[in-house]
């Protein structure tokens, strides 16, 4: 049974938990966390997550997830990456970009510069089915054919993947 910390809409701990699979009070909310490799070639590490998950089965995505009591974003962040795709993110190669509000949770969206091969990865079987690396113009394209997870702020983040790079 999993549980996650409850935060106003401040983002401030309310000293609550919730119980993972419960609809959230109005008003509360969790803290979610959402991961981009990128490697030297400016290119992204996306997966496809299983058919067996709960959200978005067998779309291609952003690496995440919640973070359980306890945890911060950046525990999270680090968890995540490593239980989805054996990435260790450290305080050199990790920078969180941005951190915004939903419905019923934060989002602390990071970069996470690694230049892993796939033979590397060890992807999670229960959530992953696959990763590759890809471009932006691969992942519009994979938005407008319907099969990737089509954040809203998708073209801010090439544009911070761009800026943290220096190819802007």
């Amino acid at each position: 049974m999993e549980q996650w910390d409850i935060y106003d809409k401040c983002f401030v701990k309310t000293g609550r938990t919730h119980e993972r699979g419960k609809t959230l009070e109005e008003g509360d909310y969790h803290l979610v966390v959402h991961i981009y490799p990128i490697n030297s070639k400016g290119q992204i590490l996306i997966q496809k997550r299983t058919d067996t998950v709960s959200w978005k089965p067998g779309f291609w995505a952003a690496t995440g997830g919640s973070a359980i009591s306890g945890d911060d974003a950046w525990t999270t962040c680090q968890k995540e990456l490593w239980e989805e795709l054996g990435i260790k993110a450290t305080r050199e190669n990790s920078s969180l970009v941005m951190m915004y509000r939903r419905h019923n949770s934060f989002c602390a969206v990071w970069l996470v510069k690694t230049d892993v091969s796939i033979e590397e990865l060890k992807l999670q079987p229960e959530e992953v089915a696959e990763a590759k690396w890809a471009t932006r113009t691969e992942i519009k394209e994979m938005a407008k054919e319907g099969i990737w997870v089509d954040y809203f702020y998708l073209d801010f983040m090439f544009h911070l993947i761009e800026e943290d790079l220096g190819t802007m």
